[in-house]
C-alpha cells in the first residue's frame, strides 16, 4: 500500500467523487449491506485503487460506494482495515484520507461491538462518548499518517475530544426520531485480532467502558487529526465472554449485520436532512 496523499489526489477513480459529498459513513462487520439499501451513483472496489489494499476479514468486502440517502449524496467506504492485518497507521488512515479527498465534513464511524453489560443488549446502537484503549503508540502513529497526508495544521490539537458532541447530539435526536434503540457509553478499542477474553472484557470495565471492538478508534483518531467532524455508532451483537460465559463467533457476528444495517439505514434518512 502506498501512503503518500500524492497518491490519493493523483487516482483518477478518486478524481471522481472530489467534492462529492460531506458525510461519509465507515461501515463495520455486516453492516456493508447498507450500501445495498441506498440509491447507488458509483461503487469503487478496492482493488482498482493503488492507496489502498484488498480487505480479508469475512463481513468487510472492500468497495467504497458513492450513494444517495434522504436526496443527499454520501460516501460509504465498506470494507475495514483493522490493526490486526499489519498494514500500519497509513493504511489504516487511508480510509478517512479519501474521505477528506471527497470533501466529506463529517464522519460517522460504525462498527460491530460485544456489549460488557447486561443492561445493554445485542440488537441496540451504542453512541460512544468516549474511547478507552489498551497500552499502544497508535495515536502518535496514526498522527503522523495524517501529517504525511497533507493536513498539518488543519487538527484541533491531541487533546481534542475523540468525537463530536454536536455530531453525536444529532445522530442522539435521529436515533429518536425513528425510535431506534440507542444506548450511550465509552468504547474500548483492542488491537485484536481475536475477541477479548473474559478477563480482559473484566478488566475494560473496570477501565470504564460500556462495550469492546476491534474497530473504530484508528478512523476517529486520523478524523480528529484531519480536522474533520466525528462520531462513533457500535451496533452491540453480542455480550463479552464475562458477561454471556461463551465464546464469540465471528459469523455470528456478522450474521447480526443486515438488521443493523437496516436500523442504520433509518437513522441516516432522519440524520441528513439535518
Amino acid at each position: 500500500m502506498q501512503s503518500s496523499w500524492n497518491t490519493y489526489a493523483a487516482s483518477e477513480e478518486l478524481r471522481d467523487i472530489r467534492g462529492a459529498a460531506a458525510d461519509a459513513v465507515i461501515l463495520g462487520s455486516g453492516l456493508a449491506a447498507l450500501a445495498e439499501l441506498a440509491a447507488p451513483i458509483e461503487r469503487i472496489p478496492y482493488g482498482r485503487l493503488s492507496c489502498l489494499c484488498e480487505t480479508s476479514v469475512e463481513g468487510h468486502p472492500g468497495f467504497m460506494s458513492l450513494a444517495r440517502i434522504a436526496g443527499e449524496q454520501v460516501l460509504l467506504v465498506a470494507g475495514r482495515f483493522h490493526a490486526y492485518v499489519g498494514i500500519g497507521a497509513d493504511g489504516l488512515a487511508a480510509p478517512v484520507l479519501i474521505a477528506a479527498q471527497a470533501g466529506c465534513r463529517r464522519i460517522i464511524v460504525t462498527q460491530a461491538a460485544g456489549s460488557l453489560k447486561r443492561s445493554v443488549s445485542p440488537g441496540t446502537w451504542l453512541l460512544a462518548t468516549d474511547v478507552v484503549r489498551f497500552p499502544t503508540k497508535l495515536g502518535l502513529d496514526i498522527g503522523r499518517a495524517a501529517c504525511r497526508g497533507g493536513a498539518a495544521g488543519a487538527a484541533p490539537g491531541a487533546g481534542a475530544p475523540i468525537v463530536s458532541r454536536a455530531l453525536s447530539a444529532e445522530i442522539r435526536e435521529a436515533a429518536r426520531a425513528v425510535k431506534a434503540p440507542l444506548a450511550e457509553g465509552v468504547l474500548c478499542w483492542t488491537s485484536g485480532p481475536t475477541y477479548e477474553t473474559a478477563a480482559e472484557a473484566r478488566a475494560a470495565e473496570l477501565m470504564g467502558a460500556d462495550a469492546a471492538t476491534m474497530s473504530s478508534l484508528p478512523e476517529l483518531l486520523a478524523a480528529r487529526h484531519l480536522g474533520i467532524e466525528a462520531a462513533s455508532l457500535g451496533w452491540i451483537t453480542n455480550y463479552t465472554a464475562h458477561v454471556s460465559g461463551k465464546r464469540t463467533d465471528h459469523a455470528g457476528v456478522v450474521g447480526l449485520g443486515a438488521a443493523g444495517a437496516r436500523m442504520l439505514r433509518a437513522i441516516l434518512v432522519a440524520l441528513l436532512p439535518a
